[in-house]
């Protein structure tokens, strides 16, 4: 799916569930040799009472803080990362969505890496979550961060639940890419709901895995595809990384409880990564780009 992971774009808030990612972004850049991007978006508007503020807000006012969240991206960093991670920082006029798509285009990072407030429910529709947003529209894999559980080292154990499966096989590729060469993954998938068709939908199964993966690979089956208990077989597994899947559209139970993977998120302590429909036809076209180079060689 990549040639080489080279740039990570960690968007931030400034809370502590941002810094939580940061450190597990950073984690990751290190083992992969890879730079990070700091970024903060923010269209920078005025308080709603600006005009009983002493002057008002200025051109002086906007300037100030843009060099404010630029010095507090500096500090982040700095406090939260291995000196031997490089880095750089972007400060961006924008809304958050927008502000990280264009960074993550025009940066050409191969990776997004956020933090997750774990809100549900009704708190979730309404406030609504810049993560969930860019793990629908990002064009390359995003890595959303809960805020429970530590941040580790390596990846040593993936778990995959198979739901979308053109997508949920670029995700193991990518997933595949970044973990060393002994990680282990556990695919797991919802039974057939007749026992005949068992042995079939098995072989299928493991003819859909990616073969760089195949012979670290153990294959399951649940009863059904639910996040809540995927996310306690993860514990129970010790999983470092869930691989999941953005459908193409969301349905109308996506919009009031969140996506499969967004619902993941809602019951998992370690991070989940996703790869959505708009990602996969990218990594599509990339693979045919590559074919014709890789002939000659």
């Amino acid at each position: 799916m990549m040639e080489k992971l080279n740039c990570i774009l960690v968007p931030s808030d400034f809370s502590e569930a941002a810094l939580h990612a940061l450190r597990y972004a950073g984690e990751l850049a290190r083992d992969l040799n890879a730079r990070l991007i700091l970024l903060y978006a923010d269209p920078f508007v005025p308080p709603v009472d600006f005009s009983a503020t002493v002057g008002g807000w200025d051109e002086e006012s906007f300037e100030y803080q843009k060099v404010c969240a630029e010095e507090q991206l500096h500090v982040d960093a700095k406090a939260n990362l291995d000196p031997a991670v490089s880095y750089d920082v972007v400060v961006r006029v924008a809304m958050p969505l927008a502000g990280i798509l264009d960074q993550a285009r025009e940066s050409s990072a191969g990776l997004i890496v956020m933090g997750t407030h774990g809100r549900s429910g009704f708190r979730r529709l309404i406030i609504g979550s810049v993560t969930e947003a860019v793990m629908r529209h990002a064009e390359v894999p995003v890595i959303a961060v809960p805020p429970r559980g530590a941040v580790k080292p390596s990846i040593k154990t993936v778990v995959c639940p198979v739901v979308y499966k053109a997508q949920c096989r670029d995700a193991l590729t990518f997933a595949a890419e970044i973990a060393p060469p002994d990680a282990r993954f556990i695919i797991i998938s919802a039974n057939p709901d007749e026992e005949t068709e068992r042995e079939d939908y098995l072989a299928a199964l493991h003819a859909w895995i990616p073969e760089a993966i195949a012979a670290r690979c153990d294959v399951r089956t649940f009863g059904d595809e639910h996040a809540d208990p995927i996310g306690g077989f993860a514990k129970t597994t010790h999983a470092d990384l869930i691989v999941a899947a953005e459908p193409a559209t969301r349905t109308a139970a996506d919009v009031l409880r969140g996506t499969f993977a967004a619902r993941l998120l809602q019951h998992s302590e370690c991070p989940v990564l996703t790869v959505n429909a708009p990602a996969a036809k990218v990594a599509a076209r990339h693979a045919r780009q590559e074919a014709p180079a890789m002939a000659h060689q």
